[in-house]
């Protein structure tokens, strides 16, 4: 099918914008062949680093629990980012937003195991690993049945095995995150690992347990959520008080299972970068919470990945196999539409 840049032009209007991020702001746009995109043009032509690192990332890998890059296009005036357009917002959205709605306990499990899943790709099946950078409740966007993706690459870097840093690709200068779900080696100068999502992640755990976010003006004392609930905890206070109200007073499995699931987001937000599980250990406690079968595997979602930082996204990189679209390169230089419909 084609799909025409005029299209897309004539939907980034305020009236269309269903999100907003660090380095561009995120329109629904449906093009006059009925589809219906999720299309991110960044806040200006200078976001270079963010645009190439979507790019460099989002481009080579594939998985369940990914935002699937469709394409991109940029010229002197403008660059954006062509995604799939998940109908039910973000987890953010979901737990904070008008109506609040997704209270109950399994979905909110099946969400956290989704994105456990897709973190522990990115480090553990793709190389060189890759470190997203900006794990937060905002960028978990769900779709049909409330399935997670992960999204906004445009801090993700890849990490040398050999030296277990994040690659120093043009001198970039350390990353950044999102205020209340960094780790603390942010801003002790610390260098910036796979943990450092660990962390973040361990955040997210903590706000789909309590329902509240992690800088929440209400907590007491302007405490950082992380802070709040470990005081309460150390006090030796009752864990089933910190949870979200909407999730209390269920069966005794359930409430078994999210309190094991909040010694799992302690782990994870462990001071020292050291202590904190790798993703991978963090999916199989996490399915043991649920006695899931932890045998299965995403081999038939996921591959492993070889991606190059020093090489520049191809103009027109070679379309994967199976049914592609095309698009159609009006007033817009450098532009690619060619990824596979059906991967995944």
């Amino acid at each position: 099918m084609d799909v025409y840049v005029e299209d897309i032009l004539r939907d980034l209007t305020s009236a269309n914008v269903i999100g907003t991020g660090s380095s561009g702001v995120v329109y629904k746009v449906t093009t006059s062949n009925g589809e219906t995109l999720a299309v991110k043009k960044m806040w200006s032509i200078e976001e270079c680093g963010a645009f190439r690192s979507e790019i460099e990332t989002l481009g080579s890998i594939r998985h369940k629990n990914i935002v699937r890059l469709l394409g991109w296009c940029s010229n002197q005036t403008i660059k954006l980012l062509f995604y799939d357009y998940y109908p039910n917002g973000s987890l953010s959205s979901l737990l904070h937003g008008a109506g609040k709605r997704g209270t109950e306990w399994e979905s909110r499990y099946e969400v956290l195991l989704g994105v456990a899943h897709a973190l522990a790709y990115l480090h553990h099946d793709c190389v060189p690993a890759i470190v997203h950078g900006d794990v937060k409740s905002m960028n978990v966007l769900l779709g049909l049945n409330l399935q997670p993706f992960l999204g906004d690459f445009g801090l993700a870097r890849l990490v040398s095995k050999n030296q277990n840093d994040v690659l120093n690709q043009n001198k970039k200068p350390q990353l950044a995150g999102s205020y209340g779900y960094m780790a603390p080696e942010h801003a002790s100068g610390q260098r910036i690992t796979e943990k450092s999502d660990v962390y973040s992640y361990g955040v997210v755990l903590l706000e789909v347990l309590t329902g509240r976010h992690p800088l929440d003006p209400t907590l007491p004392g302007g405490a950082h959520l992380v802070q709040w609930v470990r005081d309460h905890l150390q006090a030796k206070k009752d864990p089933v008080e910190i949870l979200d109200p909407k999730l209390r007073g269920r069966a005794d499995p359930q409430m078994h299972e999210m309190l094991q699931t909040l010694a799992v987001s302690f782990l994870c937000v462990s001071p020292r970068a050291n202590d904190r599980p790798i993703m991978n250990d963090v999916v199989a406690m996490l399915m043991e919470i649920r006695h899931e079968d932890s045998t299965k595997t995403d081999t038939d979602l996921k591959g492993k990945v070889s991606a190059n930082p020093a090489t520049p996204p191809s103009p027109s990189p070679a379309p994967s196999p199976g049914h592609t679209r095309t698009m159609m390169l009006q007033g817009l230089s450098n532009c690619s539409y060619a990824f596979s419909d059906d991967s995944t």
